[in-house]
């Protein structure tokens, strides 16, 4: 983040490409505000007008549920990386981490009182902690599969969680089950309390796929069912109560949210949505109800049903970069069916490759001295090759039966191959576009593609666990690269000999040219999604699903650095040709530099529409060209403050001319 000091105060800067998918969603006490889960993170949001105030960033995986502390300050978020973390609502700050879960987080809640949190895990556990020392309490076992939701009494002194086929009420002091539902047929989602705490409801996936599909009320003390809730379309995802009524809500697949009498199970009203719901919520003065769908939140009135704002965003990705052989140029591949060359030395883009009819998934310049023409690969099923300095298209490759997820030139710049949904790569003339030859044999989609240094090999990555080399020239099968236990989505060759592969088993691997493993680098938390040499061969980079890339010692597998900023999946890595800088291109939309030896961070790079740009820099320096819409503010506080707006409270935030240059001299 970048800031601005004036006084006391600061100015946090926040760009916001990524919405979604989102998951969690809280109200605050007094109803100004939501707290959503989207992604990585958590955004609040003024409830009155829709806007985001400020991003909430630190999970190294998928923000899953959130919720606002009794007194409005703290939201509490848990995530799929294990952890729960406790927030300043007004600057961001990180208060606690919650840790000693050994599985991903589905839901949290803030005790009445605000003096405990509480945790449900795929562990198979709930857990109340102290909010102020983050120090565990009790841990609630004995839950057939993940807890999955769970809830604080109105008065604090119990705790209700949900699994598989059941649901348990305890004793929130001493962690002793005091009572249990089990009247589902199928896995239970979520779980809520009744306003005078003597009734719970809970939902489940019964009849998923059916008009079976229920809710269940029933006595909180007994266990004893009071009404059942029928007649929904799919599983329902979340309950809640409405505050002050006898009235119960639902999430459902159908789409909607369903308002029902809970004590007779009459439906009384539906909440029109287009999409499938995930979570939901109740403002505390039951006048607000709000919930999130796959790329917005939504909220309505309780009593007339009348929708009130829908809160959305942008959902590219980006998915591929690739450096100029001068270090010059940088190429930036989308989910918004472009690729973008940005000038390094200034960060700003000066070219975008339009013409793919669906995102575009992989790109690669030429080699020096070649054709000075860089290649994309796209789910629209072709590769394409444009004039770098022009932008202008060349050639259509066009062959595969289904999507081009990669592609790379070999090193005379003759021959391109590409990856493809098909189980198949392809090689290619570089220059007319006539097909070569097919490389047939993998059992899976082929993910990744790369030329050995003299291009007399191709080695691919696939979908079915391994990674494959081939004669170049003709086609035929060398030797498989078999010890992944998942999807190998990374391959690349260095300058060295040596074969790198990435793979969703979480780890990277390092070959010889025989194909024996030399080394397996482990440490990334969840997938690795790229691989990529030095120059030299001496380092190797990897991408992951953590929101990280790591840096490592190629030849003894030592890491040496790990590169923390993105908010999303980072999708891929790259050198620059002299070695000296790293881009990252991540599902946060956004692009990074580093310098690799002290693995600084030199650059944000946000690809705008029509053209536009962001680049933040060190040093409160950006720069930003056309309109960032809602993409870029500044948060001081609660205060959304526009460019405009910035400079004239907080001097110190520069903005820079186009032609300036970004990088240390």
């Amino acid at each position: 983040m970048m800031s601005g000091m004036a006084g006391f105060e600061r100015a946090d800067v926040m760009v916001r490409m990524h919405f979604g998918p989102n998951h969690g969603i809280a109200f605050s006490p007094d109803g100004a505000l939501l707290a959503v889960c989207s992604a990585h993170h958590a955004e609040i949001i003024d409830a009155r007008d829709g806007r985001v105030l400020r991003l909430i960033r630190g999970h190294a995986g998928t923000a899953a549920d959130v919720a606002f502390s009794p007194d409005g300050r703290v939201i509490v978020t848990g995530s799929y990386d294990g952890t729960a973390r406790t927030w300043e609502v007004a600057t961001g700050a990180s208060l606690r981490v919650f840790t000693g879960h050994t599985g991903g987080l589905h839901a949290v809640a803030f005790s009445p009182a605000g003096t405990r949190v509480a945790t449900a895990s795929s562990d198979e556990t709930a857990r109340v902690w102290d909010a102020a020392s983050g120090t565990a309490l009790v841990t609630l076992a004995g839950h057939f599969g993940g807890a999955r939701d769970v809830a604080f009494s109105p008065d604090g002194t119990r705790l209700a969680t949900v699994s598989t086929l059941t649901a348990m009420i305890w004793d929130a002091e001493s962690g002793q089950r005091v009572a249990s539902f089990s009247g589902h047929g199928d896995s239970v989602t979520s779980v809520a309390f009744s306003p005078d705490g003597t009734l719970a409801i809970s939902g489940c996936l019964d009849g998923e796929g059916s008009l079976d599909s229920m809710a269940c009320v029933w006595d909180a003390a007994t266990g004893k069912e009071k009404s059942a809730l029928r007649g929904t379309y799919g599983g329902v995802h979340d309950v809640a109560f409405v505050p002050g009524t006898s009235l119960a809500l639902t999430a459902t697949h159908d789409p909607g949210v369903r308002v029902w009498d809970a004590v007779t199970g009459a439906g009384r009203a539906l909440l029109k949505i287009a999409d499938e719901v995930n979570a939901l919520a109740v403002s505390a003065d039951g006048t607000l109800v709000a919930a999130t769908t796959t790329i917005t939140a939504r909220t309505w009135q309780t009593a007339t049903g009348e929708p009130g704002r829908t809160i959305s965003g942008r959902h590219d990705h980006l998915t591929a970069i690739a450096f100029a052989p001068s270090r010059a140029f940088l190429a930036i591949a989308s989910t918004d069916k472009t690729a973008t060359i940005w000038d390094v030395a200034t960060g700003v883009p000066v070219r975008t490759l339009a013409g793919h009819g669906s995102s575009v998934t992989a790109v690669a310049f030429s080699p020096e001295g070649a054709s000075g023409a860089v290649a994309t690969g796209s789910l629209d099923g072709t590769a394409r090759i444009w004039d770098a300095a022009t932008g202008q298209p060349r050639r259509t490759l066009a062959g595969h039966s289904s999507w081009i997820k990669a592609l790379a030139y070999a090193p005379s710049g003759t021959m391109i191959a590409t990856g493809s949904g098909d189980n198949t790569a392809r090689t290619w003339n570089a220059v007319t576009g006539a097909g070569l030859a097919t490389l047939r044999g993998h059992g899976g989609q082929v993910t990744a593609v790369a030329f050995a240094p003299d291009g007399a090999q191709i080695v691919t990555a696939s979908d079915d666990r391994t990674a494959r080399v081939w004669d170049a020239a003709s086609g035929v099968h060398i030797r498989t690269l078999g010890g992944h236990d998942s999807w190998v989505q990374g391959v690349a060759f260095s300058s060295r000999g040596l074969i790198a592969t990435a793979s969703w088993d979480n780890t990277a691997k390092i070959w010889d040219t025989a194909g024996a493993c030399l080394a397996t680098l482990t440490g990334h938390s969840r997938t690795v999604e790229a691989v990529a040499f030095s120059p030299d061969g001496a380092l190797l980079a990897t991408a992951s699903a953590d929101a990280t890339a790591r840096v490592w010692h190629a030849a003894t597998g030592e890491h040496l650095v790990t590169l923390a900023g993105h908010d999303y999946t980072v999708r891929a890595v790259a050198f620059s040709p002299d070695g000296a800088l790293l881009a990252t291109a991540s599902a946060d939309a956004t692009a990074r530099l580093w310098d690799v030896a002290s693995g600084a961070h030199l650059a944000t790079l946000v690809p705008l529409p029509s053209a536009g740009y962001i680049t933040l820099l060190p040093g409160d320096r950006y720069k930003l060209g056309g309109d960032p819409g809602d993409c870029l503010w500044w948060a001081a506080g609660l205060d959304r403050l526009g460019p405009d707006e910035v400079h004239s409270r907080f001097p110190g935030i520069r903005r820079l001319p186009p032609a300036a240059p970004i990088l240390p001299a």
